[in-house]
């Protein structure tokens, strides 16, 4: 007869509990190269407290600063021309005569009248138009504009993002941060795509209540030899293309009237790369999401110059947004930023070279939390690398927005994945769509107020 196995199973139990147990009592400590953190077993479904106003505590980053040597605090610098009204974060402005925002506001004037183009660039954070749908709909219910900007060819979350339906299949992808040719310069998405036998991608408007339409398309490519295109429109329409070939960026731009779908082929494709397409109306304000999950924004340096003007002289951007930090902070992070203050503002300086004339705003990194001596709170090195960034945008001189303080500060990020509907997932980093449109309400109030006062002071030309 086989043995019971029973008391066996109930001691291993007992031994299994006393060990979870004893790692929620002991402290995190270290050995050698090791480090053990304490285990809090009730931590995802504790109620943590609400975090009090910043202005009704000590500053967090003096409570920052005594960890740390002084070197490795970064400058902080905060200008307010004005105190902002409740409710709003405002911009602080560190261009010499506080006007870094002077050639957005003043194309806006005319956003009734020609397409006036914003490039936000970031990671994850962003994906799937999480933040920048609801930031777009805002401006284009103001100003005008329909249509989704700027999509790539292909997409980590093609199913994620609902602000356009997209499939392709038989791609290559090369990218700032995976596979790279020096033959396949990337484009100003940090991306570029070859295609490969029996290709394709579709695009169609959002199913949405309220559909994304758009009447104006333009394809992006570069092609050194023939190549032939073969698209479909409406499901039905069968046209041809000759690709112009050509050593710079080349458009090809389809004019149709409430378009229902879009698709692209390509035969011969020798030497073609493909970047994406813009789906818009002839004026209003449009964003263009150029997401790349893994970005540290740091790679965008590794993006040839020269290719960028060429996408500016067809796109003409008059905004950029950067929002990045994400995926450099991590819960057991030494906190020394100044490798990467360094590093980005070489790449803001080059990217002021590229677009002289745009508008430039820095985005702090926003709250995250994870599993701090068995507490779930906010990772202390996002205030470090918050005033790092307010430095960057200061050396730059251009304008930076505090998306921390915007957030509600400390353990913020714990509020919105409490929140009902959750605001934010569980992984306490990334925004649910809900949380996107309220971080994108206040990030387009933060841009219209700095108009209002821009405006009072700048003559209308």
């Amino acid at each position: 007869m086989q043995k019971n196995q029973l008391m066996q199973s109930l001691w291993l139990l007992l031994l299994i509990i006393a060990l979870l147990i004893v790692s929620a009592i002991l402290p995190s400590f270290s050995v050698g190269s090791l480090s053990f953190k304490r285990i809090n077993m009730l931590a995802d479904i504790q109620t943590e407290p609400v975090a009090p106003l910043l202005s009704d505590t000590i500053p967090e980053i003096d409570t920052v600063a005594s960890k740390l040597p002084a070197e490795v605090v970064p400058e902080v610098v905060i200008e307010h021309v004005n105190p902002c009204p409740p409710g709003i974060t405002c911009l602080e402005d560190f261009s010499p005569h506080k006007k870094v925002l002077r050639t957005f506001f003043q194309a806006l004037r005319s956003a009734n009248q020609k397409p006036i183009r914003i490039a936000f660039f970031g990671d994850s954070f962003i994906e799937g138009d999480i933040l920048s749908a609801s930031f777009r709909d805002t401006l284009q219910g103001i100003y005008g504009g329909r249509g989704v900007g700027y999509v790539p060819i292909t997409s980590e979350a093609p199913q994620f993002r609902t602000t356009i339906q997209h499939e392709f299949s038989n791609w290559e992808t090369y990218s700032l941060v995976g596979k790279q040719d020096p033959n396949v310069p990337l484009g100003i998405s940090g991306y570029a795509f070859v295609p490969l036998p029996e290709n394709k991608v579709e695009y169609k408007p959002s199913k949405k209540q309220n559909p994304r339409k758009f009447d104006h398309v333009r394809l992006f490519y570069r092609t050194k030899k023939n190549s032939d295109l073969i698209y479909t429109v409406n499901d039905t329409i069968i046209l041809h293309s000759s690709l112009v070939s050509s050593d710079s960026l080349q458009q090809l731009v389809i004019t149709e009237n409430n378009l229902k779908s879009v698709k692209f082929q390509f035969d011969n494709p020798d030497s073609l790369v493909v970047y994406g397409a813009s789906f818009e109306s002839t004026h209003g304000v449009f964003v263009d999401n150029f997401a790349m999950r893994g970005n540290s924004g740091i790679s965008l340096y590794g993006i040839e110059p020269a290719f960028l003007q060429q996408f500016n002289e067809r796109q003409q951007y008059q905004l950029i947004l950067l929002q990045y930090g994400l995926n450099i902070v991590t819960e057991t992070d030494s906190m020394d930023y100044s490798w990467y203050k360094t590093k980005m503002i070489k790449v803001i300086n080059r990217l002021k070279e590229v677009f002289p004339e745009t508008s430039m705003v820095l985005i702090g990194i926003s709250d995250r939390a994870g599993n701090i001596d068995g507490k779930i709170q906010t990772i202390p090195a996002i205030i470090t690398m918050r005033n790092t960034q307010r430095e960057i945008a200061r050396k730059t001189q251009i304008a930076f927005w505090d998306l921390y303080e915007a957030m509600g500060g400390k353990n913020s990020i714990i509020d919105y994945v409490s929140a009902t509907p959750p605001l934010a997932a569980k992984d306490y980093t990334h925004l649910t769509f809900k949380g996107g449109k309220k971080i994108a309400t206040k990030l387009a109030s933060a841009i219209l107020f700095e108009q209002t006062r821009y405006d009072k002071k700048a003559p209308v030309q």
